[in-house]
C-alpha cells in the first residue's frame, strides 16, 4: 500500500482488522480482474465527440471566446458519468444536471450488499446520534455535510470525502407505497372521489401519510405523533390543470359530480381508505373535524371554472390555463358578467350595501350632490367595457350596464399611511334601491394577443 493508506489503517486498528483487510483485498482483486485486457484510458477519451465538447468548453472558460450555446454539454456529462461509474462496479450512478446544481443518483447493482461504512469524528457523535434517533422515532431525514463524516469501503463513495459545507448527504427512511381510495361521506351516503397512491413514512412515535389523486388535483396528508393523534391537511391544486383547456380539464366530469354531492351534503366528511396486506385501514371520518374551509375552496374552484367554460364557449376558441393565478378584480368582474350570461337580472338591494366609491375634489362635491335620488328621478347608470386577464388569456368583454333606481350619497375622507388624504363620494343603497344589470347583446367576446394592449389607449 501507499504511505497514506498504510498510515490510515495503522491509525484505525479497530475498523481495519485482519479479516477486514483480507476481504477488501479479495474484492479489489475481483474488481481489477475485470480490467485485464482493457486499454487503460479514461472513458471519455474513447469518444471524439466527448473530447471535442470538453475541449470547446475549456477554451471558452479560459478565453471567453467561442459560442457557449454550441457546447456539446450532453457529451461532457456523458463522459463524466462514464468516468464516475468506473469507480465501483457495485453501483450505477445517474447524473442529472441543471443550471445551478448536479445531482447524483447512486443505485446498487445486483443482490450483493457492498461493505460500505461511514466514519464519524468523535466531535460529531452526539449530533449524529440525536439525528439517527429522530429518524427512527419520527421518520425525519438525516442531513449531513461532508465535513461531518467520511465513507470507507467503496472507491465511488470515498471520492465524495472531500469536506465541503455545500455538499450534503440526505439519509431518509424508505417510504412504503399503498393503494388508497378517497370518499366524501355523509351518513350512509358515500361518493368515491378517486383512487391513487399514498406513501407512508413511519417511525416508532410518529407517522406521515401523503397521497394524491385525480392527476395531482387533490392531495392529502396525515401527520403526527401516534400517542396524541394525527393532524390532517387537504388541498386542491389548480396547477394540475396547467396547459389544459378550460372546457376539458382532466377528470372534470368526476370532479363536477363531487361538487354536486357536496351541494346536497355540505357537511360531508373525507375518508381515506389505505389498502395494505389484504386489509383496509380507514382514516379521516370524524364528527369533530371541520371540513367547511376545504369544501368552500373546492366549491369556489368549480364555480369559477364553470364561468371560464362559459367564456370559452362565447369566445368560440379553446382557452387554456396558462398560469395558476387570477386577480381579484378579474374574479369580481367575471362574476358580474356570469350573472347576465343568459339574461338580464333585476333584484332589490339591501339598504346600506355599497354601490360605488368615487374619489372627488372639493369643487366636484356640488356636482355629486345633484345625484341625490330625492332631487332627481334619473337612475344611476354605470357602464364597463373591460379587458380581463383570465389565467393568461386576454379577453375583451362586451359592454355591461348596471342601473340603480335609488341611492344615497355621502362623503368621507380616507387617511393614507403616508399622511395624505383622499375625499370620497360614497354611493350606497337605501330601502328603495332596485338593481338591474344587462350585457350588450350585440357585443362580442374577443380573444386578444398581449401586443393588442399596446393599441388600446382608453379602457373604461
Amino acid at each position: 500500500m501507499c504511505y497514506s493508506c498504510s498510515k490510515l489503517i495503522d491509525n484505525e486498528e479497530i475498523l481495519h482488522t485482519v479479516a477486514f483487510l483480507k476481504e477488501m483485498k479479495a474484492r479489489h482483486e475481483v474488481y481489477a480482474s475485470t480490467w485485464v485486457g482493457v486499454v487503460p484510458i479514461a472513458p471519455y477519451e474513447a469518444d471524439n465527440r466527448i473530447r471535442a465538447g470538453i475541449l470547446e468548453a475549456t477554451v471558452y472558460l479560459a478565453t471567453r471566446q467561442g459560442i457557449p450555446k454550441d457546447f456539446d454539454v450532453s457529451a461532457v456529462v456523458e463522459g463524466y458519468e462514464q468516468s464516475i461509474n468506473s469507480l465501483d462496479p457495485n453501483f450505477k450512478v445517474v447524473v442529472t444536471t441543471t443550471s445551478n446544481h448536479v445531482q447524483h443518483d447512486i443505485l446498487p447493482i445486483g443482490k450483493a450488499i457492498p461493505d460500505l461504512k461511514m466514519i464519524f469524528p468523535r466531535a460529531n457523535y452526539h449530533d449524529v446520534a440525536n439525528a439517527w434517533k429522530s429518524m427512527v422515532e419520527n421518520g425525519d431525514d438525516i442531513i449531513l455535510t461532508t465535513e461531518q463524516f467520511q465513507f470507507r469501503g467503496s472507491p465511488l463513495f470515498e471520492s465524495l470525502n472531500k469536506p465541503s459545507p455545500k455538499t450534503k448527504l440526505v439519509i431518509s427512511k424508505s417510504k412504503k407505497k399503498y393503494d388508497t381510495t378517497v370518499y366524501f361521506v355523509s351518513g350512509s351516503e358515500r361518493f368515491e372521489l378517486g383512487a391513487g397512491d399514498a406513501y407512508l413514512a413511519d417511525g416508532t412515535k410518529k407517522i406521515d401519510i401523503e397521497g394524491s389523486l385525480l392527476d395531482g388535483f387533490f392531495t392529502y396528508k396525515y401527520s403526527g405523533f401516534t400517542e396524541i393523534g394525527l393532524e390532517t391537511s387537504f388541498c386542491y391544486h389548480q396547477s394540475a390543470w396547467l396547459g389544459q383547456p378550460f372546457n376539458n380539464v382532466k377528470n372534470y366530469h368526476k370532479i363536477k359530480k363531487a361538487y354536486d354531492f357536496l351541494m346536497v351534503h355540505p357537511d360531508a366528511a373525507i375518508e381515506v381508505e389505505v389498502h395494505a396486506y389484504g386489509s383496509t385501514l380507514s382514516m379521516g371520518v370524524s364528527a369533530t373535524t371541520d371540513y367547511s374551509v376545504f369544501h368552500d375552496r373546492f366549491k369556489f374552484i368549480i364555480e369559477l371554472t364553470e364561468m371560464l367554460i362559459s367564456v370559452s364557449r362565447k369566445v368560440g376558441k379553446n382557452l387554456n390555463f396558462k398560469t395558476t393565478e387570477i386577480g381579484l378584480q378579474e374574479m369580481d368582474m367575471l362574476m358580474s358578467y356570469a350573472l347576465v350570461f343568459d339574461a338580464p337580472v333585476q333584484f332589490k338591494l339591501i339598504a346600506g350595501s355599497s354601490i360605488i366609491n368615487v374619489p372627488v375634489s372639493s369643487d366636484d362635491k356640488t356636482k355629486f350632490d345633484t345625484l341625490q335620488s330625492e332631487e332627481s328621478d334619473d337612475p344611476l347608470q354605470l357602464t364597463v367595457n373591460p379587458i380581463l386577464n383570465l389565467y393568461g388569456n386576454l379577453i375583451s368583454f362586451p359592454k355591461l350596464t348596471r342601473t340603480f333606481s335609488a341611492y344615497d350619497v355621502t362623503y368621507a375622507t380616507h387617511h393614507h399611511a403616508d399622511g395624505t388624504e383622499t375625499d370620497l363620494c360614497i354611493i350606497t343603497a337605501n330601502d328603495n334601491t332596485e338593481f338591474c344589470s344587462f350585457m350588450d347583446t350585440d357585443g362580442e367576446f374577443i380573444l386578444l394577443e398581449e401586443s393588442d394592449l399596446d393599441l388600446i389607449e382608453d379602457i373604461e
